[in-house]
């Protein structure tokens, strides 16, 4: 089955460069990331999560033995509260194409 991690990142503005330690990835792991603006993290709540009008996105996502790094970047003034989900494929890939 499918991991999904939901990872508070903290306050940021900017590129960020993330490492996401889990040993349920490794380098031939298939791993989606996912960003958004959401609450300050600061309970034990389940985050409230939204679209605000920052421009957030996620680049660069390399598995790793033990884990994954991946970029965010967050474009706007000041730093935001931003929250990652990881999901963790439960299958590798079952080949390898190039296109010409």
């Amino acid at each position: 089955m499918a991991k999904v991690f939901r990872w508070f990142l903290g306050n940021f503005r900017g590129d960020v460069t993330c490492t996401f330690n889990s040993g349920a990835i490794n380098h031939q792991s298939v791993v989606r990331v996912a960003a958004s603006e959401g609450d300050s993290g600061d309970s034990t709540a389940s985050p409230k999560r939204f679209v605000g009008s920052a421009h957030i996105r996620v680049e660069n996502i390399a598995p790793f033995d033990g884990g994954v790094v991946f970029r965010v970047i967050i474009e706007w003034d000041s730093p935001l509260p931003v929250w990652t989900d990881i999901c963790v494929a439960d299958e590798f890939p079952q080949g390898f194409f190039r296109s010409n």
